[in-house]
């Protein structure tokens, strides 16, 4: 009853009364509005819920609601990587990302005991991981910036080198529907490549070619500064 009252009685653009008549919603009300024991409410109760509807709508509606896909990822080279690698040279490739989580922090907790009850507090920040799925290029962007990224980290003679020489900056943001201009939420990280795979189907004749890349963060971002 209150969806169909909302869109019948509150006006979609700016939250105000429609042109729909008082008499109109009244009886909308007292028809559908029941008591627990299945009686109509009497009409006073009926108007008192009508106002009081159209009130809150009109105040929820007023917050607005972002939209998962409109979105935005950024890759930067802040420590000066050289190498013609893709996606630090053509920043092109980030709008094909099609799938991605943004992480609002985390941390571990620790217990102890009061008595017979468990207690808890947290005891520091940690880093997780996080992934982005792109879609593949013909000319395989993707997969050949993962791997060159891949390698500045990892050395042919087995040793790994410091965070500095393989790390990178990653913004996703989340754009307001009605001025793209606008952030909402953002967050920003340094991370390396941590995992990617491609899966492939004979059955999947006509399906493009997506790659789930896993990224670690590896350091709070003011320590890039």
């Amino acid at each position: 009853m209150i969806s169909d009252l909302f869109d019948n009685f509150v006006d979609s653009k700016n939250d105000e009364y429609s042109d729909i008549s008082f008499d109109t919603a009244m009886n909308f009300v007292s028809k559908s509005a029941k008591n627990k024991a299945g009686k109509v409410i009497d009409s006073k109760i009926a108007t008192s819920l009508l106002h009081e509807y159209a009130r809150v709508y009109g105040q929820v509606k007023g917050h607005k609601a972002l939209l998962k896909a409109v979105y935005k990822v950024k890759i930067d080279n802040i420590f000066g990587h050289k190498g013609a690698i893709p996606w630090f040279k053509d920043t092109s490739l980030c709008y094909l990302a099609t799938d991605t989580s943004i992480s609002l922090g985390s941390a571990e907790s620790d217990t102890y005991r009061v008595g017979s009850e468990q207690a808890n507090y947290l005891s520091q920040k940690s880093s997780d991981d996080f992934d982005i799925t792109f879609i593949e290029t013909h000319k395989g962007d993707i997969s050949k910036s993962f791997g060159m990224c891949f390698g500045l980290a990892f050395n042919p003679d087995g040793t790994v080198n410091e965070p500095m020489r393989y790390a990178f900056k990653i913004t996703i943001s989340i754009l307001d529907p009605k001025n793209t201009n606008s952030v909402a939420v953002a967050r920003s990280y340094i991370v390396g490549v941590k995992a990617a795979n491609i899966d492939v189907s004979a059955s999947s004749r006509s399906e493009i070619v997506q790659i789930p890349v896993t990224f670690q963060k590896l350091r709070p971002l003011s320590f890039s500064q």
